[in-house]
């Protein structure tokens, strides 16, 4: 048996570092996929200026590919599918669809080290059978022109979406996952029984301060500079925490403070703020739109995210006919303005 072969789809800061990772182990084939700058990483590799692999220029994984079925027809088939690219499923194209192409049998292994809630649900259905894995990772790290800076450690948290798993090889897998991905001084990455407590905690920062930041395109600082602690961060968060709480995840209170004050004097952009003034589509659904329906199935009343959504989901809109994901003919909005919202789901949305 050769080494496992591991598919990383996402070439962002987030995923080169993950890549990083898995060929300094040397225990696994790593192939990147890296689309829109395939020509510059293929000619020059990347440079990365992290803080525990160093610098490094002129690096390059294992095999480089243009895309998903580059890569299968190439490198393939893999034993671990590592997904890292935004969640957008109100995007052009979904993640199940992204990763499709490297589906080929029962046996790959899918790991979504991606932000959000519910994000499982939509592969299950897809890709019935299959071990799908959850990966929360809280590494600082940002990717721009073949320029990777990596400011803080690569700290994963890995376990299966299903508890109790019902996965033959669930833990099987997911320590060799963790064997070929750790390296002592180097990273972290540790198995978590219960993943979904980890991803709502995260979610207490992700839903409040990236949306808000999307919001009114300031920088956290700045944001707090604003009273936003008192009148909107610390509301929000403890609404995330009811949401959590009627699912039955017991999220600590205290986590409140610590997100609050954890970029204390830092005048740091969230990635979703980030996302917004690159006139990108942003991670709304699976990060505060999932909450929200699930806050409205349960009867737990959320005054101040629900607001904060229903507003963010007009910037998305403004952002998607930017791109010309739909170009509205004004002809069709004459009459009765109760009646908008149905006129535009029914002829701009299929």
């Amino acid at each position: 048996m050769g080494k496992p072969k591991v598919l990383v789809i996402g070439s962002g800061g987030v995923g080169t570092i993950s890549a990083v990772s898995l060929k300094h182990n040397n225990q696994s084939e790593v192939t990147l996929v890296v689309r829109s700058d395939y020509n510059l990483i293929n000619n020059q590799g990347y440079s990365i200026n992290s803080c525990t692999y160093g610098k490094l220029t002129n690096w390059q994984p294992h095999h480089l590919a243009k895309s998903v079925e580059d890569a299968v027809e190439r490198f393939g088939p893999f034993d671990y599918v590592l997904l890292t690219t935004k969640n957008i499923p109100d995007g052009p194209v979904t993640c199940e669809d992204i990763i499709a192409p490297a589906i080929k049998s029962g046996d790959e292994v899918i790991i979504l080290l991606q932000n959000g809630i519910s994000i499982e649900k939509t592969m299950l259905e897809r890709f019935p059978g299959h071990l799908i894995l959850s990966g929360v990772s809280l590494i600082a790290s940002t990717y721009q022109q073949g320029h990777v800076e990596n400011k803080g450690p690569d700290i994963v948290f890995l376990g299966d979406f299903v508890k109790p798993s019902k996965h033959p090889l669930s833990k099987e897998k997911i320590d060799e996952f963790i064997s070929i991905y750790h390296n002592p001084d180097f990273n972290q990455i540790t198995i978590d029984e219960d993943v979904q407590k980890t991803r709502w905690e995260k979610l207490i920062y992700n839903s409040t301060f990236n949306t808000i930041t999307a919001l009114v395109n300031l920088d956290a600082t700045r944001l707090q500079i604003n009273n936003a602690n008192e009148e909107l961060l610390r509301p929000a968060m403890m609404e995330v925490i009811a949401i959590a709480k009627s699912v039955g995840v017991e999220c600590d209170t205290s986590r409140v403070e610590l997100m609050i004050h954890i970029g204390d004097g830092l005048f740091y952009a969230p990635s979703m703020c980030v996302d917004m003034r690159k006139k990108q589509l942003m991670e709304l659904e699976i990060i505060l739109g999932n909450p929200i329906r699930i806050a409205k199935e349960n009867g737990v009343s959320t005054p101040v995210l629900s607001v904060i959504y229903s507003l963010l989901k007009m910037v998305q809109f403004r952002l998607k006919e930017e791109r010309k994901m739909f170009v509205i003919n004004e002809d069709d909005f004459q009459g009765n303005s109760d009646k908008y919202p149905a006129v535009f789901e029914e002829k701009y949305t299929h």
